[in-house]
């Protein structure tokens, strides 16, 4: 996947919003942000930290908001994107970081906000946004409580051995980078006993210098993978 470069949100803001025709309404990306920012504050949430990348001379945008709520070390983040050249949907996805490693990851489900049709002004773009709002604080609540009992599930020399493999063979650890995860994964072993939290730990460490589009990619099959362990241990 290409590289995405970090950018400001007054850059991202400064991208022109294109003209639009009877079927196609493109919404800017300050637009976007100026919405699901008011829905966000809605809830008694602040947004403490913004990262943003630009794709495509601009066209494509993702971001992530840390938000003020926090959790055992960790906190809520929220991914949000958006295209104004019809390569999607405007959508927020729900994330969580953990503070002492500065690891991140994102459900992997973007809840649509809105395609880019007809009939998409200020006022239904606010209203969308605060119902997607809605959506993604439950989201944020069960990826939580999943990241957490992560701990519940205690992880031997084999197993992690057998869910390394399976983790490089459904692309959540790319195989070229063995190596560097297993250094992540020692790091994380410091923190915390073995398990399976450990490893996912390991594994976002691995990918969390990683554009922010990538990271949700990464991130989606990783929890595949972490589900898998879960069931075969139940």
């Amino acid at each position: 996947m290409q590289s995405l470069k970090s950018t400001t949100e007054s850059a991202v803001r400064m991208v022109p919003e294109p003209e639009f025709t009877k079927s196609w309404h493109p919404v800017s990306h300050g637009k976007v942000i100026d919405s699901l920012e008011l829905a966000v504050k809605n809830y008694g949430l602040d947004i403490v930290k913004r990262q943003y990348s630009l794709h495509n001379k601009g066209m494509n945008m993702f971001g992530t908001w840390h938000l003020s709520s926090t959790f055992n070390g960790g906190g809520w983040m929220v991914g949000l994107r958006n295209s104004m050249n019809k390569s999607f949907a405007i959508g927020i996805c729900a994330g969580t970081n953990v503070f002492v490693c500065s690891n991140m990851m994102f459900s992997g489900k973007f809840i649509e906000v809105r395609r880019h049709t007809s009939g998409v002004d200020l006022e239904e773009l606010r209203r969308l946004s605060f119902i997607a709002i809605d959506g993604i604080i439950e989201e944020l609540q069960e990826l939580e409580t999943w990241h957490t009992g992560l701990r519940n599930y205690p992880m031997n020399e084999e197993a992690f051995k057998l869910t390394t493999f399976d983790a490089m063979k459904e692309g959540a650890i790319p195989p070229s980078r063995f190596l560097e995860f297993m250094k992540c994964h020692e790091e994380e072993v410091k923190l915390n006993d073995r398990s399976l939290y450990t490893f996912h730990g390991g594994v976002t460490r691995l990918i969390r210098d990683n554009s922010l589009f990538s990271i949700t990619n990464y991130s989606k099959k990783l929890i595949g993978v972490c589900d898998d362990y879960i069931q075969r241990a139940a």
